[in-house]
């Protein structure tokens, strides 16, 4: 005969912590938290990676421009490379701009020159395009806020890796036929193969991020 009844509150307890702990497992095998990660490390002096150095800005006040809705551009700090001497030389418009300007204006400055810039742009804003068509995932984001850290007390090599990263998209500005950056209707997260890293090498937890921060 077949009875019906309550389980003890213990074995409910039990359960779910078994649950949350094939979960927490999970995680941390599917979470790749080697250097080769670059949201473990990103080496910033490599200008041939798909990554764009933003220079002389502040995270917290582009976050606020992008998610109220702003639309930011990009301003080519540098000069293209000069073919007979292939050195990069910075033009002198620096101090052109106030450092108010470049906290409240709409440009995210870069030391590449123009044509390197667009390139660089139009090189990310395809393969991210391309990434999102085959798998549905969007793969570009801001990233703000590194943080340096060293692999152990020993190690002289600095790692840097960023802690909050901003899901944006580039859009083809018909108009000037540049790229324009704007934040996506999603929230912004908490790296969480640094989180996994910090937590697993020197038991440092990295919190997350409030729920809901998104674009009005």
């Amino acid at each position: 005969m077949a009875s019906i009844g309550t389980r003890p509150k213990g074995v409910d307890q039990e359960a779910r912590s078994a649950v949350t702990r094939l979960f927490d497992d999970t995680r941390r095998r599917l979470v790749e938290t080697g250097t080769r990660n670059r949201l473990i490390h990103v080496n910033r002096a490599n200008t041939r990676g798909n990554v764009l150095n933003i220079v002389n800005e502040h995270s917290d006040d582009v976050h606020a421009l992008l998610s109220g809705g702003k639309t930011m551009r990009f301003f080519a700090l540098g000069k293209d490379k000069v073919e007979d001497s292939g050195e990069v030389v910075l033009a002198n418009v620096i101090g052109q701009r106030s450092e108010e300007d470049r906290r409240t204006d709409s440009w995210l400055e870069t030391r590449l020159g123009p044509d390197a810039l667009q390139k660089k742009l139009l090189k990310i804003a395809r393969e991210a395009q391309t990434a999102e068509e085959e798998s549905g995932v969007n793969v570009l984001y801001l990233a703000m806020g590194f943080l340096t850290w060293y692999e152990d007390k020993a190690s002289s090599l600095p790692r840097e890796a960023p802690l909050v990263l901003l899901p944006v998209e580039l859009v083809r500005n018909a108009r000037t036929s540049t790229f324009d950056l704007r934040v996506r209707d999603e929230d912004a997260l908490t790296n969480l193969p640094l989180q996994q890293r910090l937590r697993d090498d020197f038991g440092i937890e990295l919190p997350e991020l409030v729920p809901g921060i998104r674009a009005e």
